[in-house]
């Protein structure tokens, strides 16, 4: 066989084996966020009435920030059992964290969502642009560290238009995406903190 056509193999080979091994693709990952939406939609506080018992952790944080005034942080973290017949208290992993906040009047909000080993697979972010009221809508995807898609879109609320799709990072974005992944590295942080302090 020619150096070329083996080359050629190799290159097919290993593709072949990298698509074997992706644990997520974009179909499920939209498929385990609509698993989770509504496992939220139906948790009621009228249980066992109606729907499952609410199960999150809360954080609400109030202060007033120098020149932009009254700042307030909505955090919500949810989370499943992993599985331990050694305990009748499981211990929990993080699955998806909701943030409502805002800066002054503008008001930002993010969704992460996590796969049972902790690792980020999407990310939602609406984020007002200085040009207020323009929006700059993220979705990320990914599997594991690799990312697998990228979508923005900015414009009004009502009428957004999708200015990118891809699996790299615009340099014009670099600054905002590494946010918001840095960003679902410490939700972690804060969850697995709260998980260890809690009675």
């Amino acid at each position: 066989m020619s150096r070329p056509f083996i080359l050629f193999l190799s290159f097919v080979f290993a593709g072949s084996l990298q698509a074997a091994l992706a644990q997520n693709t974009i179909a499920s990952i939209r498929k385990a966020y609509q698993e989770q939406k509504q496992v939220i939609a139906e948790m009621n506080d009228d249980f066992p009435s109606g729907g499952y018992p609410p199960v999150f952790y809360e954080l609400n944080v109030v202060e007033n920030l120098p020149a932009t005034g009254l700042h307030r942080e909505n955090l919500r973290f949810y989370f499943g059992e992993l599985p331990d017949d050694s305990t009748p208290y499981p211990p929990h992993y993080l699955s998806f964290v909701t943030s409502k906040y805002n800066f002054a009047a503008r008001e930002f909000y993010e969704e992460y969502l996590y796969d049972d080993k902790g690792q980020v697979m999407f990310i939602y972010a609406m984020t007002p642009d200085f040009d207020f009221p323009k929006i700059h809508e993220f979705r990320f995807y990914f599997d594991g560290a690799r990312l697998l898609r990228l979508s923005i879109k900015e414009g009004l609320k009502e009428e957004s238009k999708e200015i990118y799709n891809g699996n790299t990072i615009p340099e014009s974005y670099a600054e905002f995406c590494s946010y918001y992944t840095s960003r679902a590295s410490r939700l972690l942080d804060l969850f697995k903190s709260i998980e260890s302090n809690k009675l």
